[in-house]
């Protein structure tokens, strides 16, 4: 994500800083080594490492900085926000998101429970277009909730270096126990169907997390609405295309979305209609690197990638040179009304 930052950036003649998050410097520190061994000059790519609150606001403060780009939580997205508008710099916030999955009953059920899974499980759950909501056609609700939930229970937890695994830690026991909370309140008003625990043996020393599926949840309850970041997903069934849709649009966020069917026109309302900046079609997760990536509503605004994102870090000026010696020109008629001299 470093990358999707700092190279547009620096191939638009900015120099930059970046500020990766505090509890994960290192790989930002061996981005920054890898260009200076790239051959890029000595204060192109910069690093400072440290808290969002001590670093992270001096340099969104600073008068120096011309645009802050930052990827993030929605509640520091607006933090941010608040901090550039006393400088008056360009802003792009790539904020949080809560992805709906959206079943029709005519949809492949076998793809898209492998969808579901892959989707709501990829980076741990802790990406902000990870699969957080499925809606799913009644026709299709029992078997997809079935078929998810046996899925679930065949995902490897372990070593992430280990090929064998299929799911590792999340990025701290603090974030492992924030999504604890979300789970164990959800118990007062859904049903967990799987997971929802750590686990025991060799991996209760990390900080793991089973795959955790619930259903019964309603609409306007938090794990329906606010973004876990970890590898629980909700269920929900809906009757027909108008409620799944509306459903779907029925969070702040608008980050990504994807639709399942095998009708072209079912999906094609579906991308028109979810107010998302990015909606997949019979498959969730897939960025590349040739299309812009970007949200809209509280998922934030600018985009990522692909040449869209060279105009995050450009700035538009426009020169205009006239070369005729006329020295009355003829919007002069403005201030010399019909004088001739």
């Amino acid at each position: 994500m470093a990358a999707w930052k700092v190279l547009p950036a620096i191939a638009a003649g900015n120099t930059i800083v970046l500020k990766p998050a505090e509890l994960t410097p290192l790989t930002s520190l061996m981005f920054a080594q890898a260009a200076t061994e790239a051959g890029l000059p000595d204060g192109v790519v910069n690093v400072v490492s440290g808290t969002g609150r001590e670093a992270g606001e001096r340099l969104v403060s600073h008068p120096g900085v011309a645009m802050t780009s930052f990827t993030g939580s929605t509640a520091v997205g607006k933090r941010v926000a608040e901090l550039a508008t006393a400088t008056v710099k360009r802003i792009h916030l790539e904020l949080g998101g809560k992805a709906p999955f959206v079943v029709f009953d005519d949809a492949d059920l076998e793809a898209a429970a492998h969808g579901a899974v892959a989707g709501a499980l990829i980076n741990t759950g802790q990406d902000c277009t990870a699969a957080t909501r499925a809606y799913v056609q009644r026709p299709l609700y029992d078997a997809f909730v079935a078929a998810v939930a046996d899925l679930m229970a065949t995902v490897r937890m372990g070593d992430p270096f280990d090929p064998h695994t299929d799911l590792g830690p999340l990025i701290s026991h603090a974030q492992r126990d924030r999504v604890a909370g979300f789970v164990e309140r959800a118990r007062g008003y859904a049903t967990v169907v799987t997971g929802g625990e750590a686990p025991g043996g060799d991996l209760a020393k990390g900080a793991y997390y089973r795959p955790t599926l619930i259903t019964g949840a309603p609409q306007d309850s938090e794990v329906v609405q606010s973004e876990i970041f970890g590898p629980v997903l909700v269920v929900l069934p809906f009757d027909s295309d108008d409620e799944g849709i509306a459903l779907a649009n029925d969070t702040p966020y608008g980050l990504a979305a994807s639709a399942w069917s095998r009708d072209v026109y079912r999906t094609g309302r579906a991308a028109r209609e979810i107010r998302a900046g990015c909606v997949w079609i019979n498959d969730h997760i897939p960025i590349i690197s040739e299309m812009p990536h970007g949200g809209v509503r509280a998922s934030g605004f600018g985009k990522d990638m692909s040449a869209y994102s060279f105009e995050e870090y450009t700035q538009v000026k426009h020169v205009m040179s006239d070369n005729t010696a006329v020295v009355r020109k003829d919007w002069h008629r403005t201030v010399f009304g019909d004088r001739q001299t």
